[in-house]
């Protein structure tokens, strides 16, 4: 018998997932309120497909499960006696989980058929590169403003330029004041893509940029590269589906950039 916390299933009921052959069994009544089959499965949205079935055979795990539903139930209706489903705070997490469902449910409907089997594997074949064991060490610069990124990138390409120092004086990476821009050898998956590219792209010497990432503009100079070895599929395939995933999502958000209208107010963003 599989045994788990009960404490889990009661706080933590994962997303609705789509079950196949609907069949509604009312198992339990609360007060009125009724729990069926379909939200017993509901339940366990959050577990592996396996440990789901497993659960779902054995008769003591789906009486505790259900143990752990009528409990939630019974809190939840003392919650909605005292009103906490009407206040601020209870609407600020509906909107935030109302955003956070519809972005999955979207990227599952426009990419779940180009990422097959076969289309993460050609990807790997594609990008062997990047699933490696290459290291780079670099230091970098990071500032908000792209102009003054330029600035710098020339500071720092001048004659016997002190790139740390640069660092230390400018850089927004908090790390800076303590690593003076200095981030050591890192691997290929350590990194954003945007970063990681252009650091492993470089010479040794090298000072590349300014490259653009979430986190603003980076001028890096690259001190050494060590040349590794291509890590098999086997053992990188989720990795690779990972940023598949990734770079579809942003191939798909940027055509919807193209088509919005999207405005940032960068000196309110810094100052907050």
């Amino acid at each position: 018998m599989i045994k788990f916390s009960k404490q889990i299933w009661v706080l933590g009921v994962g997303l609705v997932f789509t079950c196949s052959g609907a069949w509604a069994v009312d198992l339990a009544t609360v007060n009125g309120k009724v729990i069926t089959d379909k939200d017993l499965k509901t339940a366990l949205a959050g577990v592996s497909e396996g440990q789901r079935e497993n659960l779902l055979k054995d008769v003591s795990s789906r009486r505790q499960i259900l143990g752990s539903m009528i409990d939630q139930e019974l809190l939840v209706q003392e919650a909605e006696k005292d009103k906490l489903d009407q206040d601020a705070e209870y609407k600020e997490a509906l909107s935030s989980f109302r955003k956070q469902y519809l972005t999955g449910k979207i990227l599952n409907k426009k990419l779940a058929t180009k990422i097959s089997d076969s289309s993460v594997k050609k990807y790997y074949e594609n990008h062997k590169a990047r699933f490696s064991t290459d290291e780079v060490h670099a230091q970098h610069i990071l500032v908000s403003d792209e102009a003054q990124a330029r600035d710098l990138m020339k500071k720092a390409k001048e004659p016997n330029a002190d790139f740390q120092a640069l660092a230390e004086k400018n850089s927004k990476d908090p790390s800076a004041k303590n690593n003076r821009g200095d981030l050591g050898f890192f691997g290929r998956d350590r990194m954003v893509p945007e970063f990681t590219e252009a650091a492993f792209a470089g010479k040794a010497g090298e000072i590349v940029g300014p490259v653009k990432t979430a986190f603003g503009y980076h001028i890096i100079k690259v001190i050494e590269l060590k040349p590794g070895k291509a890590l098999p599929y086997s053992d990188v395939e989720a990795r690779v589906r990972m940023e598949l995933r990734n770079e579809l999502i942003q191939e798909m958000v940027g055509k919807l950039k193209q088509q919005a209208k999207v405005s940032v107010d960068d000196k309110a963003v810094d100052k907050l």
